[in-house]
């Protein structure tokens, strides 16, 4: 994880960063330095050895909810309702209006989450989902006892060029390894653009704060927009 600076409400701040994720964005390296050495705010790097997981358990969750969410999405109770002349019976109508109404990635989103809630594969996938769920947020609770802000790369890249990974499904979710670290453990997350990439394409940081400390991270958010932006 990473740093975070602090402004007029803050005499000292006590910042963290992961390890693994200073080796993608160099430039959060920098923001940490200025933090330590020039508004002498604490700086530690830990390891966290569970980033690697944040991805898959994200999605093994995630498409388990679209399944059983948009379940009721059938045309009759909610949602599109299919008009094609071809429908004899429910089982039909259920099938036009479903795939009608369904754009591609939410129907494989529902096949995955209801493959991972079948019988036989439940406990493999989805429970093992929420146990890793709940390493992640007894980790980041213990890290909030000591630290009052985390500091991640928005994204390991800057933005794809229109259509390039439209073909790379994986490539797609392995984007998302920040952001959505915050959707699993529950606490409050912002993304602030401070650079410009040499490939002229901006970026950010991500801060992230303790469950229900929304002020302070809005405040550090501001500190740093005000300090350290680029462009």
């Amino acid at each position: 994880m990473s740093p975070s600076i602090i402004f007029e409400d803050f005499v000292s701040a006590y910042f963290v960063y992961h390890t693994q994720a200073i080796c993608f964005n160099f430039r959060i390296g920098q923001i940490t330095n200025a933090l330590y050495e020039v508004d002498g705010h604490t700086v530690d790097e830990i390891d966290f050895d569970l980033l690697e997981y944040i991805v898959p358990t994200y999605y093994v969750l995630t498409t388990a909810e679209a399944s059983s969410n948009l379940n009721r999405y059938d045309g009759v109770r909610y949602g599109y309702r299919s008009k094609n002349a071809e429908i004899k019976d429910l089982t039909n109508f259920y099938k036009y209006t479903r795939t009608e109404g369904f754009g591609k990635e939410v129907q494989k989103r529902i096949l995955l989450g209801t493959f991972v809630l079948s019988t036989g594969y439940f406990d493999a996938y989805f429970t093992k989902a929420q146990q890793v769920r709940n390493l992640l947020r007894a980790k980041t609770n213990t890290i909030f006892t000591d630290y009052e802000a985390i500091i991640l790369p928005s994204s390991p890249t800057t933005a794809f060029s229109l259509g390039e990974k439209s073909k790379d499904a994986i490539a797609m979710y392995l984007a998302d390894i920040y952001t959505v670290f915050a959707n699993l453990t529950g606490i409050p997350a912002i993304s602030i653009p401070l650079f410009k990439h040499t490939n002229s394409l901006p970026f950010g940081v991500q801060l992230l704060t303790a469950k229900n400390n929304e002020l302070t991270l809005l405040q550090l958010s501001k500190a740093i927009l005000q300090k350290y932006k680029t462009y």
